[in-house]
């Protein structure tokens, strides 16, 4: 067997192996006893008829197409072998040839490379702000409001007020594929000057100052332009009028903020236990905010220097992910894929190359980077860690409507090692971001790496990836080539924003 590989541009390896003619025809008898078993020739058991006989009922092209494929599967191993290639998936044959010698041509997926290129060198400020006494004051602000009561009043709407009206949306100077009517006489109820802290106020932050001196049954109408950087896409630098009728004015009569108002809302033995719940909450939520802004600029940068290849059934394979996510989201919206590409006008293919394709290289990329750098910095993960961890997420799983289901599903081997799998590549990418950060914030330096006599077991991320098989992908026609629900208000004026 004589081997020539040649490198391709898409990180794939082409190989071509050479055989002795004669090679073919150990395996023509073979090919002809598996059709015989396959088919019934009369006068002889199954897999018992004389190869002259098989051929003169089945013709020699018929059995040398499957002596080609019982020899591919069986010489395509020692090629990867010779060859020294560990690839990174099923290869393909590619060409025959059957002249003297015999030539099979592969194209074989490597496995991906990351070269994270002086990342010992990436440096990026952790700075996580404090919780302010402001903001713990503002969320017991909110807190009070949605415990207060409220009266109609016979008198013109003020700051604090609670008003109810119906509302009506023009999209001004809409564009040719645009709907200009976005809400038509659509309830909704404001408090005026109320603001909201996660920036969700609809249809805009402001919005009810619009509201002040009106009285039940009044109308106004006035113009907004949306800023170019609004999260509604297709109303960035655009005017929306909006017409509004009061229905009703209401004042808000707010809780006494005291021990027993705190007591009311769990297990709160004052005022100041009230405000350290709220203040703990508050720094756990700006943490997780910050650090997944932090985590997603310093992988940016990471992966911005590094040098990464990989073969392509690897980005078609995290594609059919990111498309299988979309549907799932969607049957929960109780929609179908087809439905949804017609409301966004596009086609399938564009589809997919212009927004699943993106996601799935950033998905992609920033995964070969995670694995390397724990590679390169020998992340390990304690069984005790380990053991936390995957109780933690037992723990997460039951506050949810699907955990008997769940805890059923546990009781299968099969689930529970892959649940057991996830724990560990949740925790692990914990740590490697937490490393990554150390790095970055140049703590890392001052690390002591752990005594090795400490009992430790390694876990990688590619942990739950299993080796690629050597097979190879062999189609008939290359064998037979001779060389070659009812919406609110808030989600109908979303939808159409967006």
């Amino acid at each position: 067997m004589k081997i020539e590989t040649q490198a391709r541009d898409d990180h794939q390896m082409k190989v071509t192996a050479e055989f002795e003619t004669s090679a073919l025809d150990n395996y023509k008898r073979q090919a002809a006893r598996k059709i015989a078993q396959k088919g019934k020739i009369p006068g002889f058991r199954p897999g018992k008829a004389p190869y002259d006989v098989i051929v003169r009922l089945y013709g020699e092209p018929a059995i040398e197409e499957e002596a080609v494929e019982i020899m591919v599967e069986d010489v395509y191993p020692q090629i990867l072998t010779e060859a020294k290639i560990e690839p990174s998936g099923p290869g393909s044959l590619q060409d025959i040839s059957k002249k003297d010698p015999l030539k099979f041509t592969f194209v074989v997926p490597l496995e991906p490379t990351v070269d994270l290129a002086g990342y010992r060198e990436l440096r990026k400020k952790y700075a996580l702000k404090s919780v302010t006494n402001k903001q713990v004051d503002d969320f017991v602000e909110r807190l009070k409001k949605s415990y207060a009561t409220a009266e109609p009043v016979e008198r013109p709407a003020k700051d604090g007020d609670l008003v109810y009206l119906k509302v009506d949306a023009t999209l001004l100077n809409p564009a040719e594929d645009d709907k200009p009517e976005l809400l038509k006489d659509s309830p909704l109820q404001v408090v005026i000057g109320e603001k909201d802290p996660e920036q969700n106020d609809f249809p805009y932050a402001g919005f009810g100052d619009n509201l002040v001196k009106l009285a039940a049954n009044d109308e106004k109408t006035f113009i907004y332009t949306y800023p170019v950087d609004s999260k509604y896409e297709k109303l960035r630098s655009k005017e929306v009028e909006f017409h509004v009728t009061v229905q009703s004015v209401k004042v808000m009569h707010l809780p006494e903020l005291d021990d027993a108002f705190a007591q009311t809302l769990g297990e709160f033995e004052n005022v100041e236990k009230l405000r350290d719940s709220i203040k703990l909450q508050l720094e756990n939520r700006e943490k997780e905010e910050y650090e997944q802004m932090y985590y997603d600029e310093l992988l940016e940068k990471l992966i911005a220097q590094a040098k990464i290849k990989y073969p392509p059934h690897m980005l078609e394979h995290e594609m059919e992910h990111v498309v299988e996510s979309v549907k799932e989201d969607l049957t929960k919206q109780r929609m179908e894929l087809d439905i949804y590409l017609k409301t966004i006008k596009k086609e399938n293919a564009a589809w997919l190359e212009e927004e699943i394709k993106p996601i799935a290289i950033k998905r992609l990329e920033r995964s070969l980077v995670l694995d390397e750098l724990a590679k390169v910095e020998k992340i390990q993960v304690k069984n005790e860690e380990l053991q936390t961890e995957f109780t933690s997420m037992i723990s997460e799983m039951q506050r949810t409507a699907d955990f008997k289901k769940f805890e059923k599903q546990l009781k299968n081997e099969r689930v529970a090692n892959a649940f057991a799998m996830q724990a560990a590549t949740r925790l692990l990418n914990r740590q490697v971001l937490e490393r990554l950060k150390d790095i970055a914030t140049g703590k890392a330096e001052e690390i002591v790496a752990a005594p090795e006599s400490e009992k430790t077991e390694t876990i990688t991320r590619t942990a739950s990836k299993k080796k690629p098989e050597t097979k190879v992908e062999v189609t008939s026609e290359t064998i037979a080539a001779p060389v070659k629900a009812k919406k609110s208000s808030k989600n109908s004026f979303e939808e159409k924003a967006h």
